[in-house]
């Protein structure tokens, strides 16, 4: 059977599964992606120190590269900077994020934001990192309420990550 062989109803109907199949699609993709984007939140949170290490670790490299022998355009590491550099980009977005997190919570008037960027920054970022345990025992909270609050802050802060994406309704 040819297209020009449909009816206009039949054309209609098709028309409509494509749509309606795109949406499906569109929607299992912005699932996925709100569910990578809270997992690499959480990975990058939980590598925070080791990537702040890299990123010092690659500045230096950098600076001590600069005027040196290796910058001869045979010996040129370029290539592989590049990719390092991307870490150094990313962590400073991280630290600007954080920054603009901290900011968001501690202006709160709501004592579970506060609490959220307290969790956060015991868990991931102050040394040393403190445990469920730990943190629940000096908030005066349950285990389950520091777990709760940890989800809710990695959720904001893929939001501040990852930008528009992350929203529902858009």
């Amino acid at each position: 059977m040819q297209i020009n062989e449909l009816s206009e109803k039949q054309l209609d109907e098709l028309a409509q599964k494509i749509v309606v199949s795109i949406r499906k699609d569109r929607e299992q993709e912005k699932k996925l992606f709100k569910k990578r984007a809270f997992h690499n939140a959480k990975l990058l949170m939980s590598n925070y120190h080791k990537l702040k290490a890299h990123s010092r670790a690659v500045e230096e490299h950098v600076e001590e590269v600069q005027g040196s022998f290796w910058e001869h355009k045979w010996l040129n590491l370029d290539i592989l900077m590049q990719n390092k550099a991307k870490s150094v980009k990313l962590m400073k977005h991280v630290d600007i994020c954080l920054k603009a997190y901290e900011q968001m919570c501690k202006s709160s008037n709501k004592p579970e934001d506060r609490r959220k960027w307290r969790i956060i920054n015991k868990r991931y970022i102050d040394v040393p990192l403190l445990s469920e345990d730990k943190l629940a025992e000096q908030l005066h909270v349950d285990r389950s309420t520091v777990n709760r609050n940890c989800n809710e802050a990695l959720t904001d802060l893929s939001v501040i990550l990852f930008g528009i994406d992350m929203i529902n309704d858009w």
